[in-house]
């Protein structure tokens, strides 16, 4: 679940060295444009050296373009782009020393895995006699050294996703971009690649961006998310950040899992609290957290702070719902709740299902005042 996955993400955040405020990849006032769309408008993100950023976002929010920008691929409209202090904007592809991995690892079939390796050191004219150790240094990071002589179609889509990386890794890059590189997988070994990729970049200290539209991919592997929406970045942040403290509605949606209420909001006078008035009833949230938004709001409440039962004092939010549905996922199970004024579930997460709670029954829920977000209606 989410809350798992979380605990993982800030266990990577607290293993890898705290970004540093040098902006080792700064991308400034970059703007892209197809005819008479513009993608990319006046967009900033700055990367400190050997930090992992995921750049998070629904197809079409500009993740790609952006990569490809940074690549050298593309030539932005206006803006900058520079990589230790070097301005890159106008410099060709092959002479950017940056590392790419497509999603579909765009591998060479009729080569070997060995030669589909070497073959961006000797586009670099790399000595001979340097190659092959280089090679086999860079399959060894992959564990693909017993695969050097194998064709590229006898290999599984997780080994040819390591060949991909080896290959981009063999030229001791500035910068690695990653586009996707775990689509074509399945599940679990998706999952397991993540943790190999992540340890590995980590060990090697390469500063990395990654492109994904999988918010628990993002969550794992990232040491921050910049979370995209139509060609701008709404939040830039660390993966707890992001998800426990989302910047605006489209990151509380993209982002986890939520519930959303429709209301009218003003002062409440209690404690500074904000009151919302909803078709479900009276919702208090924290002036503290939000910054005391009035008339039409969406309330977020994240489904693993919902409890059953009566709140247990005053600093909780409670309402009555009736269940409308159970779904079991091993290690939580959601329950819908489904008010009849509102349009949208209660989403709730438990961890075991209480005996005698079927569908059907109407229950009393509470959340704590400070875990619930309040938005402008957009």
């Amino acid at each position: 679940g989410l809350r798992k996955v979380n605990v993982v993400a800030r266990e990577a955040a607290h293993a890898r060295a705290t970004p540093r405020s040098d902006r080792y990849l700064d991308v400034a006032a970059v703007t892209k444009r197809f005819g008479a769309a513009t993608v990319l408008k006046d967009l900033d993100i700055s990367v400190a050296r050997s930090e992992f950023i995921s750049l998070l976002g629904p197809s079409g929010c500009g993740k790609t373009t952006l990569l490809r920008l940074i690549a050298g691929l593309m030539k932005p409209d206006g803006g900058r782009i520079a990589i230790g202090g070097n301005d890159l904007t106008q410099v060709p592809a092959h002479k950017r020393n940056i590392g790419v991995v497509f999603q579909n690892y765009a591998l060479f079939p009729h080569l070997s895995v060995e030669q589909n390796v070497a073959f961006g050191l000797e586009a670099q004219r790399t000595p001979k006699a340097e190659i092959g150790g280089r090679v086999q240094n860079a399959l060894a990071l992959v564990r693909m050294q017993a695969f050097a002589e194998r064709r590229i179609s006898a290999l599984s889509g997780g080994q040819q996703q390591r060949v991909a990386v080896a290959r981009a890794l063999v030229v001791k890059p500035s910068l690695l971009l990653l586009d996707e590189p775990f689509s074509a997988l399945d599940r679990k070994l998706r999952e397991t690649m993540q943790i190999e990729l992540r340890h590995l970049l980590r060990d090697l200290e390469i500063t990395s961006i990654f492109v994904t539209h999988d918010q628990d991919e993002a969550l794992v592997m990232s040491d921050r998310i910049a979370v995209m929406n139509e060609g701008r970045i709404e939040q830039l942040g660390t993966p707890d950040e992001v998800y426990s403290s989302p910047a605006s509605l489209h990151v509380l949606e993209f982002v986890g899992q939520s519930t959303r209420i429709g209301g009218t909001a003003s002062a409440s006078g209690q404690g500074g609290d904000v009151s919302i008035e909803t078709p479900i009833g009276q919702i208090r949230a924290s002036m503290r957290r939000n910054s005391g938004p009035t008339g039409k709001v969406v309330v977020g409440i994240r489904p693993e702070c919902i409890a059953l039962g009566e709140r247990p004092g005053a600093d909780f939010n409670e309402i009555t719902a009736e269940l409308a549905d159970i779904v079991f996922f091993g290690s939580k199970t959601a329950l819908h709740f489904k008010p009849p004024a509102m349009e949208d579930r209660i989403q709730v997460e438990v961890a075991r299902l209480p005996s005698g709670v079927a569908p059907g029954a109407a229950l009393k829920l509470h959340w704590p005042i400070a875990e619930t977000m309040v938005y402008p209606t957009p």
